[in-house]
């Protein structure tokens, strides 16, 4: 093979183990440059500090009075929340509300386990076998979990009136259920429950969450009636939280704050104490996201809102720190006399891009693709496809790694062809390089005068390859982040297309058969270069040990059709 041929496939290998990481260090450069340009477009934000200036007209100073009094009131949080469980279920999910302030305690999806067994039938010398993964948050091996509060003032949906961009008063609310329970597990029409009663200052407070048995997007309502008019030119903000755990997030997977706001998507993966992030504009959705699951608040009829995040670093930094986001409206638009009236929707549930799609509010948005994220949706359609017929997400991987080939296959032709005419130049080409192995320059006139001799593009064997690049990295962040393959079996051993075979054996047989192409490929530059592409497939193999089953399925299944091609092609050389 020629050299140049074969350094760009190390090339490639590279290109695909860094080029998140750059990505990374790129965002947080311009995330660093970004603090001064968003809090200028913070100025005109209910929650900025210049509106609410005592120093200002005779409304702003009645207003901070106002407030300094209500912080003081409302200054120690109450940690023993005595609450009974309002549970609803649904084909999709069990929520758990907190009866005493109506807030989820707990929520759960039902159609996604937690952790999955995935252990080597086969006793192998030396290889011990896998039990159950870790769970992140310390969970059971059961329902995904998606609310990791470590106690009831982390519990999310909490209500505070924002009164400045870093002054929040919390709203304490003694709320009654009209109902404990309610089952639509059985697919009955969407169903509410509703809880009322009053905050500290006496301010009847109204929560009502709309469920429906086919979805995983729930209505919130809120009203509070009773509102004083230094209140009402502050703003209301709504809180989601959540802890990261130390090493949820990586150059390959993101774990972390994730929102869709003025048309682009913002990402944070740790803050430092002290220092929040503000975005301000048409939030569509705001909130948390992991490889397979999303948790956000959507503004409903408000378009123009605000985020505030921040970062609490536990004192003994054993826990993770506790995210919280807020989405902040303005409350003035929603007043009808003291009584303002609020409107969310809340989104819990997997990062299916069909599931997503019908959600709507540009919730696709969050199943980041990289760079090559337009070939990669497209692909993660057809796989999708392949399933419905299959039923087997490994078989579909196989079915579009084969459509895949065939597609290059004009390409991957083409390549061989222009590798067998730089084979059969070989002679020649030693014979120059013997020549004039003292003569740098002439030696490469020599070559070129070859080339055009017989013309051969010696970048013809380069260039095919070269143009499936982008589909290789598409398909590879289709494969490593689709959720489709999270705990999807193949057969025999392989359970988790999503986890690492347990035996091994899939990245070996991908090892030989990178081996076996090097062995069927035409040698071709200097003896020592030779010798140092044979170790490739052993470093690939112990890259690929780690890698989730159905990316090595795909690689595998990659090279023995290649190998196939070889194999034909070659003959017809002959």
């Amino acid at each position: 093979m020629e050299k140049r041929l074969l350094l760009s496939m190390v090339l490639c290998l590279l290109i695909l183990l860094v080029y998140q990481a750059y990505v990374e260090k790129q965002n947080e450069r311009w995330k660093a440059a970004r603090p001064e340009a968003v809090g200028e477009g913070l100025q005109e934000t209910p929650a900025e500090p210049d509106r609410l200036d005592p120093k200002g007209d005779v409304a702003s100073q009645g207003l901070a009075e106002g407030l300094q009094g209500e912080e003081e009131e409302l200054g120690d949080v109450p940690r023993d929340v005595r609450c009974e469980e309002v549970v609803v279920d649904t084909p999709l999910y069990q929520a758990v509300f907190c009866s005493r302030n109506g807030r989820p305690m707990r929520w759960t999806l039902k159609n996604y386990q937690q952790n999955k067994a995935c252990e080597c039938p086969v006793q192998i010398p030396g290889l011990r076998k896998e039990g159950l993964p870790a769970d992140l948050h310390g969970g059971s091996p059961a329902w995904v979990e998606r609310i990791h509060a470590q106690g009831p003032e982390e519990y999310p949906l909490a209500l505070e009136i924002s009164t400045g961009r870093d002054k929040r008063i919390p709203i304490r609310e003694a709320l009654e259920p009209d109902r404990f329970r309610l089952d639509l597990s059985d697919g009955e029409q969407p169903a509410r429950i509703t809880f009322s009663g009053t905050d500290s200052r006496g301010r009847e407070v109204e929560r009502v969450y709309t469920f429906a048995p086919d979805t995983y997007m729930v209505g919130l309502e809120i009203e509070i009636a009773g509102l004083e008019p230094v209140l009402q030119q502050a703003g209301l903000a709504m809180s989601l939280t959540e802890r990261i755990p130390e090493g949820a997030s990586d150059r390959y997977t993101f774990s972390g704050f994730m929102a869709f706001i003025n048309e682009g998507l913002e990402k944070e993966k740790e803050l430092d104490a002290g220092e929040p992030q503000y975005y301000n504009g048409n939030v569509h959705w705001q909130g948390f996201s992991d490889k397979y699951f999303l948790t956000t608040l959507l503004p409903v009829d408000n378009p123009v809102s605000s985020v505030n995040l921040e970062q609490l670093h536990s004192a003994d930094g054993q826990s993770p720190g506790l995210f919280i986001s807020r989405l902040i409206y303005n409350i003035q638009p929603h007043l009808q006399g003291d009584t303002a009236r609020f409107a969310y929707s809340i989104y819990v549930g997997p990062k299916d891009l069909d599931v997503l799609r019908d959600t709507g509010h540009f919730l696709e948005k969050s199943i980041d693709l990289g760079w090559f994220g337009f070939i990669a949706k497209p692909l993660l359609v057809v796989l999708k496809f392949f399933y419905r017929y299959t039923h087997n997400y490994g078989i579909a991987i196989i079915i579009l790694t084969v459509l895949i080939k065939i597609l290059f296959y004009p390409l991957t032709r083409k390549q061989m062809e222009s590798m067998g005419q730089m084979q059969k130049l070989q002679p020649k080409m030693k014979a120059i390089r013997e020549k004039f192995k003292d003569d740098k320059e002439r030696l490469n006139k020599e070559v070129m005068d070859l080339y055009r001799t017989h013309k051969i593009n010696p970048l013809g064997g380069c260039w095919p390859m070269l143009l499936q690049i982008p589909v290789f990295f598409a398909l590879y962040k289709a494969l490593l982040n689709s959720i489709e393959l999270r705990h999807a079996p193949f057969m025999f051993w392989i359970q988790d297309l999503s986890e690492k075979d347990p035996c091994y054996i899939t990245p070996i047989i991908m090892g030989a058969t990178m081996f076996l192409q090097q062995k069927m490929t035409p040698a071709a530059g200097d003896p020592n270069q030779q010798k140092m592409m044979m170790f490739m497939p052993l470093i690939f193999t112990f890259m690929f040990l780690n890698f989730p089953s159905g990316l090595v399925l795909y690689w595998l299944v990659n090279n023995v059709l290649t190998i196939g091609q070889q194999f034909v092609s070659q003959r017809r050389q002959q």
